[in-house]
């Protein structure tokens, strides 16, 4: 969060904006990794890249952490004893 409030401050770009060029680069990194893993001699960890499932998962993971988290209600708790 502190590099994330430096470059919003010091690029004045939109926050948005920055979080659509993190994504970019995670896009790239995927890209990389992925590529290391295929070809003639890929990388001999086993680990096979899926993109579409690959993806998913990403943005399965993107959604679940940008949700607000949800705040107990404390009128809506069911009252398990007494003071």
């Amino acid at each position: 969060m502190t590099a994330f409030c430096a470059a919003l401050r010091d690029t004045r770009l939109p926050p948005l904006t920055l979080l659509e060029l993190a994504a970019t680069a995670v896009g790239s990194v995927y890209r990389e990794v992925a590529d290391a893993h295929c070809g003639d001699q890929p990388c001999p960890c086993g680990w096979h890249p899926r993109l579409q499932a690959d993806l998913e998962a990403l943005q399965a993971a993107l959604a679940l952490n940008a949700m607000p988290a949800v705040q107990p209600d404390l009128a809506r708790m069911v009252v398990l004893g007494r003071a």
